[in-house]
């Protein structure tokens, strides 16, 4: 339970911190701007990231998590004390990316410690429908917030606050939950001979490998469909309040009502048609306009999909890896999935200024196309191979 507060915390901090594009505007920026200041951490959180994956068990994932909730607290206040000019943001965006980063990559290694292989998909769901509760309900909380006396920069505060109970809450999870680092001597002694790279390419080459490569476009549709909801919808005159309700309610629906129950069904079936959903849904978005009711729709029909595919695919990927390799894949998988979250919004942020958001749901119709053609040919791949 702790666990699972402090993932609500930290998340609804982050979603509070959605709102970081309406102040790179009111400083004077635009999307393209905003763009740099979530890519500026690309590399402090991939080297972060590879640290962590190469030495996984080096350090208790519950204080890994602890610290970075701490700095990402940090960056909170940090962003509420820029008061002239966008570009002092770009220090702020590099801490809150990199530290994101890694709650987002060893909040689930904390999850992974407490589970067994059956309960795994269920677990995750209930990790991931809470993180989404937090990111629906921030930028809900925060946009009243910035409408009220406490402004946006008194938003930025308490999204600090906020932060800190979630370290706390970290904390006891991890004086209440026993060590297991040393349970697994036989994968220890594998990830001791094997270098980072070596079992890299060795998960790779797997058959978890075509998951990585869905896992990263799933971080491209989502750190679009996130970050920059909130001028997508001013653009179109509609409420990013809208997509956060309808979005998340969907989230947490599909998390903890359907995913416990279609866990006794082939997974890569229901993530296939899953990400179908979601394929529909992305493209619904070309036809919302300035209609409330098409861009609820549309809204709750992203999160049905994405709500389902993600965690069972981050599960999928574990399951059909070696057993030597799965220390790694979750870590490898973090680092996928916030390399394309921290990355692609430097595109994004050029695609809508050069050509417009038209443009910008047709690139990311194509990335979910790339994602159903894996998931179905993984599905027929399975179905021939069967006797």
């Amino acid at each position: 339970m702790a666990v699972l507060l402090s993932a609500w915390g930290i998340s609804t901090s982050y979603g509070m911190l959605l709102l970081l594009p309406l102040h790179v505007q009111g400083l004077g920026g635009n999307e393209a701007s905003f763009g740099l200041v979530l890519s500026a951490a690309v590399v402090p959180a991939v080297l972060t990231l590879l640290a962590v994956s190469s030495r996984p068990e080096a350090l208790r994932p519950q204080w890994m998590l602890t610290l970075a909730i701490a700095v990402f607290g940090a960056g909170c206040v940090l962003a509420a004390t820029v008061t002239s000019g966008w570009e002092p943001l770009i220090g702020v965006g590099l801490l809150l990316g990199t530290s994101w980063a890694v709650v987002y990559t060893v909040a689930p290694m904390v999850v992974n410690e407490m589970v067994t292989d059956s309960g795994r998909v269920t677990y995750f769901g209930y990790l991931t429908g809470t993180q989404q509760l937090g990111i629906g309900t921030g930028p809900v909380l925060a946009g009243w917030l910035a409408h009220t006396s406490v402004g946006l920069r008194g938003t930025f505060l308490i999204a600090g606050l906020v932060c800190a109970a979630a370290a706390a809450a970290t904390t006891l999870a991890a004086a209440l939950t026993p060590d297991r680092r040393q349970t697994h001597p036989s994968s220890l002694k594998h990830a001791e001979r094997s270098g980072l790279w070596q079992e890299g390419k060795s998960i790779v080459r797997s058959p978890a490998g075509p998951w990585l490569l869905v896992i990263a476009l799933f971080a491209c549709l989502f750190t679009t469909m996130t970050q920059f909801q909130t001028t997508f919808a001013a653009a179109q005159d509609l409420d990013f309040s809208i997509f956060f309700v309808a979005y998340t309610v969907a989230v947490i629906a599909v998390r903890f009502l359907v995913a416990p129950r279609v866990r006794r069904f082939d997974q890569t079936r229901v993530i296939a048609t899953a990400i179908t959903v979601m394929l529909i849904a992305v493209a619904s978005f070309l036809a919302v306009g300035a209609n409330p009711i098409a861009y609820a729709t549309a809204s709750a029909a992203m999160g049905l999909g994405y709500g389902l595919a993600l965690p069972a695919t981050q599960a999928h990927a574990v399951a059909v890896s070696a057993e030597a390799l799965r220390p790694r894949v979750l870590p490898l998988a973090g680092l996928v999935f916030q390399t394309a979250i921290l990355s692609f919004p430097l595109a994004v942020g050029w695609i809508v200024v050069q050509f417009g958001y038209w443009e910008l749901f047709t690139v990311l119709v194509a990335f979910a196309v790339v994602q159903a053609a894996i998931a179905w040919r993984q599905v027929a791949t399975q179905r021939s191979s069967s006797p």
